[in-house]
């Protein structure tokens, strides 16, 4: 099975990083993500996050360095996340296709029930602010 490869956004503001839940309805409902979505074919992953917060949240944003990746098995399809640190440049953030979206401090990171396949993410976040300070 070859894997999706799908981006994911690490938008700060401070000691905040901003989250996204799924809607209810969807494949691993009501869980937490970084936000981000499915590379296209011809596709950079640096356009697709670009192009996916545009999509789900209607702001402008820009790429501006690599986190890590995880690829993760769920059985029914595997998906390689690439996480990206992104700037937000402008625009309002919108609820467009999650249930919700909040600020969280990264000390609080954890306490949220995460899709599986960002559970690494927030562990090489979290190595990535305990060696920035």
């Amino acid at each position: 099975m070859k894997p999706i490869q799908v981006t994911a956004a690490i938008i700060q503001k401070g000691d905040f990083i901003l989250v996204a839940q799924r809607n209810h309805h969807d494949d691993l409902g009501l869980k937490w993500e970084f936000p981000g979505g499915k590379i296209e074919a011809n596709e950079t992953a640096e356009a697709c996050m670009v192009r996916e917060l545009h999509e789900e949240f209607g702001i402008q944003s820009r790429v501006t360095g690599f986190l890590g990746e995880n690829t993760h098995n769920y059985g029914s399809k595997i998906v390689c996340l690439k996480a990206f640190f992104v700037e937000h440049v402008s625009g309002e953030f919108q609820k467009i296709v999650h249930q919700n979206i909040k600020w969280v401090h990264f000390n609080e990171l954890e306490n949220l029930d995460w899709a599986p396949a960002d559970i690494k993410l927030v562990d090489l976040l979290l190595q990535h602010f305990q060696s920035s300070n």
